[in-house]
């Protein structure tokens, strides 16, 4: 279920990323919208509205099938564990202790 799940969220953020480079940029007049005929399926105001309710639909998609992929994990225990907290240990970082050491003399000595 998890394997799908992914492969579904990655078809749809792919559908996602598409449909957002094709809106119509404010700047550039660029996108669906610039054919402007008469004739043509995708004109003027239907073409941002199809467009615009595309991407949120794509959008809520997305966010259920994150929300979902993270329920499905927690409960599942997938890699092991429910949480990455979990795997981790409260290790005691040990540093080096570094010698003290007396600085380098100049090989010049300074003038007084």
């Amino acid at each position: 279920m998890y394997e799908i799940l992914i492969v579904i969220h990655a078809l749809v953020t792919f559908a996602l990323i598409g449909i957002i480079l094709m809106q119509k940029n404010s700047g550039d007049g660029g996108g669906l919208a610039t054919n402007s005929s008469s004739g043509s399926f995708l004109s003027g105001r239907s073409a941002a509205t199809l467009v615009t309710r595309t991407t949120a639909i794509l959008a809520g998609i997305f966010i259920a099938l994150s929300l979902l992929i993270g329920i499905v994990t927690a409960k599942s225990g997938a890699n092991g564990s429910a949480s990455i907290m979990d795997k981790m240990e409260a290790k005691k970082i040990e540093t080096p202790v570094m010698k003290k050491e007396e600085p380098a003399k100049p090989a010049v000595p300074r003038p007084q």
